[in-house]
């Protein structure tokens, strides 16, 4: 069993290796700070993917994320940490990415009425100073009771949810700008959001593991990994 791991900041500035918005607000909400770097890797054609171990799988694509930016960023790169992740859902001994249509998503959405959704998430982080590497994988899994059909096509239509390893994400808040009128200016934009409540919200039955984990950063096992690299 693993012990919680306090917030930690390290001496080194992170690079996020990751275009993900989700992945990025987690780190912003722990008070992070950080740059961030898209890996130009095509998932799917990552060589030594294990397709019975959704572990596997993960650790080996986000391996292959660090490789890529570790190469492009070359051997003048300054000291920094360089942070690395995937996620696959496995689901009733199959492993789910992000789904290839909205049929799919669909198909994935109306199935975990039947079986949670169990989430590998995998961190790896690269000390770019030292060359040490430091790496590991979080599970969690979410249950759910069925969803209707008409939120099904509301999350897809959205489109997020067309982006996200397994087909669903449990942060699925909509946001809007709202608009007063002033007697001063008349009608003005106003910059503060409005959120409505996620929409998969009423369907998330018990949860197994913890929230940033199932939305593919898990803050226990970063913190320890952070550590880690930095220790000598």
């Amino acid at each position: 069993m693993s012990h919680p791991q306090s917030p930690y900041t390290p001496s080194l500035p992170i690079i996020l290796g990751s275009s993900s918005k989700y992945r990025a607000s987690i780190l912003k909400a722990n008070n992070l700070t950080f740059t961030t770097l898209s890996p130009d890797i095509a998932e799917k054609n990552v060589l030594n993917r294990d397709e019975a171990n959704p572990s596997s799988v993960a650790l080996t694509v986000a391996r292959a994320k660090a490789d890529a930016l570790v190469s492009s960023l070359g051997s003048h790169a300054p000291a920094c940490l360089l942070v690395t992740t995937d996620q696959v859902v496995a689901y009733n001994g199959g492993v789910r990415e992000k789904p290839k249509s909205r049929d799919e998503c669909r198909a994935y959405l109306r199935s975990y009425a039947t079986q949670p959704a169990e989430t590998h998430s995998a961190i790896v982080v690269t000390n770019m100073g030292t060359g040490k590497r430091v790496e590991g994988i979080d599970i969690a899994r979410q249950h759910f009771i069925e969803i209707p059909d008409s939120v099904v096509d509301e999350l897809i239509a959205k489109g997020d949810v067309m982006y996200c390893s397994g087909g669903f994400m449990i942060d699925d808040r909509k946001m809007e700008l709202t608009v007063s009128f002033s007697s001063l200016t008349g009608f003005a934009l106003i910059e503060v959001p409005l959120v409505h409540p996620a929409l998969l919200h009423p369907y998330l039955t018990k949860r197994e593991g913890d929230e940033d984990s199932i939305i593919g950063m898990p803050m226990q096992l970063l913190y320890r990994l952070l550590r880690e690299v930095e220790s000598s």
